[in-house]
């Protein structure tokens, strides 16, 4: 009989009147207004919900009553998405509204800052602007031409022709609201086509061109201390600028013209680049330095001032890499390491974000000299002369497309350097080769005796165009 009497409670405690049957349903979650304009405001959240014995809002609202239909209003400030969760012992359920704040009123031009050759095709400038439709406007103060003075964009034209290093302002005014915003333009006078320096850590050097059959023709003498002393490692900011480096962070920026002159755009004093680096790589208007010792980079661009801006250090880079450079036109890095055969392969982004995609210990010790041409990255060991020409895609996989056995290829070239006829071979006794290559075919150009070359040098530099 007690058994009975507990299985009846038992049936009746379950069909109790007022226990849900199944969960929440929301009916309705509205915002009003669903827009509002920059700066915020207040919107009012509207529900329609059954079966709900609790209501909550996010984005801080909390707790809201009454749970079967009601409104709150809430202040907001920027572009939210608010989420109303209905519960009962059942389970939960949700829906979204969003309430979209305008951007501020804005305009600004990308590229902020850009570099160009008298008497080069120009380039493009772009107009970014927010919360509003209305027509921009450019203007140009300083030398060139604008191929439009109203619209999104604009191309700039350089002038055909300068004798000295000048610099421009490109305003972009959003009409009617008063708001403008500029990008600076430097331009550079004719820039010296296949230009070789030979340098020494004094400061002085020599200075000449290579035609196409290889051709040295001498352009100019420095003498001690016009060009930065001590200098180890030199790079090629926005493919245009030289800039010399010196391990105590002191350095020059600056191009050579036509004539062989050296025009400073920025001098920097020891500690104004980053002291200590062992490796130093351009990708376009961002240029990398690598310290052995810590296995960290640097990577930055070029201030107003061609101060070097605002550098991102990355850390984890694995340490005594030998080699860095440029191994494509997708800013593909390439790390090698002589004791090993180790290579590596990674990209840097626009924010100078390094993504590293693979490590392979497959390539031969001890290349002595590794560098691009045309052909695609050059390999050259200095002991015996053998050398390989490699491609990279996009993603670092690597092609070899060609093979230069032991005596095809001199060897005890103390320095090779790509320039705009060939690679450039060098003796410190003044001897050299101009040669090119393509997949397996290699053409020596032209071969130099000894003497023929500045004799001596410590490094020997592509410059120019």
């Amino acid at each position: 009989m007690k058994r009975l009497t507990l299985l009846c409670l038992t049936l009746l405690a379950a069909c109790q009147p007022g226990e849900p049957t199944h969960p929440p349903v929301i009916g309705s979650f509205t915002a009003i207004p669903a827009s509002l304009p920059a700066g915020g405001g207040h919107t009012t959240l509207t529900w329609e919900v059954s079966n709900a014995s609790s209501l909550t809002i996010n984005q801080g609202v909390g707790a809201v009553t009454p749970a079967d239909k009601g409104s709150r209003s809430v202040a907001v400030a920027e572009t939210k998405t608010f989420t109303l969760i209905a519960s009962n012992s059942l389970g939960s359920v949700s829906k979204d509204v969003s309430v979209t704040v305008a951007l501020p009123l804005s305009i600004s031009i990308t590229p902020t800052s850009r570099a160009f050759v008298a008497g080069s095709p120009g380039g493009s400038f772009d107009s970014v602007v927010t919360g509003a439709t209305a027509t921009v406007n450019w203007s140009l103060s300083g030398p060139g031409s604008l191929s439009s003075a109203t619209g999104p964009s604009v191309i700039y034209t350089p002038p055909p022709t300068l004798t000295v290093l000048t610099g421009a302002t490109l305003t972009a005014e959003l009409s009617g609201t008063g708001l403008s915003a500029t990008a600076n333009i430097s331009i550079a006078p004719t820039v010296l086509s296949g230009g070789v320096l030979f340098y020494m850590a004094d400061g002085s050097g020599s200075l000449g061109a290579l035609d196409t059959s290889g051709s040295y023709t001498p352009i100019k003498t420095f003498a001690v201390g016009d060009l930065p002393a001590g200098v180890t490692l030199t790079g090629k900011p926005y493919d245009l600028y030289e800039l010399f480096y010196n391990p105590d962070g002191s350095g020059a920026l600056g191009s050579f013209d036509g004539a062989g002159n050296f025009r400073r755009l920025r001098a920097y004093t020891a500690g104004e680049l980053p002291a200590g680096q062992n490796q130093l790589v351009s990708f376009g208007e961002r240029v990398v330095f690598y310290k052995a010792s810590t296995g960290t980079t640097l990577c930055g661009t070029y201030g107003d001032n061609y101060d070097f801006s605002k550098p991102a250090t990355q850390t984890g880079y694995s340490t005594d890499w030998n080699f860095i450079l440029r191994a494509n036109d997708a800013n593909g890095a390439f790390f090698y390491r002589k004791s090993t055969g180790t290579g590596g392969y990674g990209t840097y982004d626009a924010a100078c974000k390094w993504s590293f995609s693979y490590a392979n210990s497959g390539y031969t010790t001890n290349w002595s000299h590794i560098l691009r041409t045309p052909g695609g990255v050059l390999f050259y060991r200095q002991s015996d002369g053998i050398g390989a020409l490699v491609t990279y895609a996009a993603n670092g996989a690597p092609t070899q497309t060609g093979t230069y056995l032991a005596g095809r290829l001199a060897a005890g070239w103390e320095q090779a350097v790509n320039t705009k006829h060939g690679v450039l071979f060098y003796k410190a006794d003044g001897s050299g080769e101009l040669s090119t290559f393509n997949g397996n075919t290699y053409s020596k150009v032209k071969g130099f005796a000894t003497g023929q070359l500045p004799v001596g040098v410590d490094l020997v530099v592509a410059v120019g165009n």
